[in-house]
């Protein structure tokens, strides 16, 4: 019974010093890509993007993005879970833009949890990069065969 006791309460404090630990990380993750695509227009990339033939071309599906909405003039969001949102940001002027891939993870309390936080850089960051590349490759493949949106 001593045994037992002495495991149990062992057991609570270990739980209890790894949440304290695990709230000193942040509870929201953001994780960033940008690419400058010269010449382009804010609307006609927009167009690009909602077309379902040309998606096919710069994402991992073959059918249209599910979960794709317009926050604003400037900001799409690509995909929103629960504790993950997949969003697209034009910067800049016409003929100067650079569009912005962000992920954005809100992280529970629980060790595990925020503990995952460590792991969102190297797991986010070039998959973004990676999607990133593809569409302007894709942009200005479509560009050079003449095609428009």
């Amino acid at each position: 019974m001593r045994i037992l006791k002495l495991f149990l309460i062992s057991l609570l404090s270990f739980f209890v010093l790894l949440t304290m630990v695990g709230l000193l990380f942040p509870s929201t993750v953001k994780v960033s890509r940008a690419v400058d695509l010269p010449g382009q227009q804010k609307e006609a990339l927009i167009k690009w993007i909602k077309e379902p033939d040309f998606q096919s071309c710069w994402t991992d599906t073959t059918g249209q993005m599910k979960a794709f909405s317009i926050l604003n003039d400037s900001t799409l969001i690509w995909i929103k879970q629960a504790d993950l949102e997949l969003t697209w940001v034009f910067h800049g002027a016409d003929g100067a833009i650079t569009l912005q891939a962000l992920a954005v993870a809100h992280l529970g309390w629980l060790p595990w949890d925020r503990f995952r936080s460590l792991l969102m850089e190297p797991r986010y960051g070039p998959w973004l990069e990676n999607n990133l590349t593809i569409f302007k490759a894709c942009i200005e493949r479509a560009q050079l065969a003449g095609v428009s949106p």
